[in-house]
């Protein structure tokens, strides 16, 4: 009986510990990315150029879609400058929303991807397996490193059409990144290619810049504006 009631006691005691550790980090996880991820701000990747959304979608070779969000989207057919490398094309990519980035067409079948995307594995055509890891990401030259990833990491998740995420901060201060919308699968010349495209974000207040955790939680927001 006394032992019955000794871990009835540590149970009491435990439990309460437990939930207060889970809902501690919950909460912590909560400030460190929800908060800065509902207050960012999602900008053009370029300077934006008078009439640029109606000029890419009156170009004659365009293609144009409309998001879940109800966002209007154009770019034109990628140019292909190494006829001996049709593996990886790309375009440029604008909303009618004001928001434009870079457009990155990958052959179906090849391991690799942009920045932490290690590669891209197709399940059907709006859904793809996406392993990221670190790839030893850096930015800079021989004499100055602008950013780096450290953290060594490596994960797999299932990525749908129009999914958006954020792939690596521009920055040690956690005051910028770089978030990815995949757009499934597209053919152009009887090749295959996934589409994925890319622009910035700031926040109001400054990311968490920590891997994995910072992709992972943005596999989870609901970008609204894209």
């Amino acid at each position: 009986m006394k032992t019955v009631n000794g871990l009835f006691v540590i149970s009491v005691i435990l439990v309460p510990l437990l939930l207060i550790s889970l809902n501690y980090s919950e909460i912590d996880d909560f400030y460190k990315y929800s908060v800065p991820l509902n207050n960012a701000k999602i900008i053009p990747n370029f300077l934006l150029k008078p009439n640029e959304f109606q000029d890419v979608q009156d170009e004659k070779d365009s293609t144009c879609y409309t998001t879940p969000s109800m966002n209007q989207y154009c770019y034109k057919k990628p140019t292909v400058h190494d006829k001996q490398d049709r593996d990886h094309l790309t375009s440029f990519i604008t909303g009618n929303n004001g928001i434009n980035g870079e457009l990155h067409f990958d052959r179906v079948g090849l391991e690799g991807g942009i920045f932490t995307i290690k590669n891209m594995k197709l399940i059907d055509k709006n859904t793809a397996l996406f392993t990221f890891a670190d790839k030893d990401y850096r930015i800079g030259n021989e004499n100055k490193t602008i950013y780096e990833i450290t953290e060594d990491f490596e994960f797999n998740t299932i990525i749908e059409k129009y999914d958006s995420f954020i792939t690596h901060c521009g920055n040690f201060d956690g005051t910028g990144a770089t978030i990815v919308q995949y757009l499934g699968t597209t053919t152009i010349d009887g090749v295959d290619y996934f589409l994925t495209w890319h622009t910035v974000i700031e926040p109001e207040d400054r990311f968490e810049c920590k891997y994995p955790q910072i992709i992972q939680h943005s596999l989870n927001h609901n970008f609204r504006e894209l």
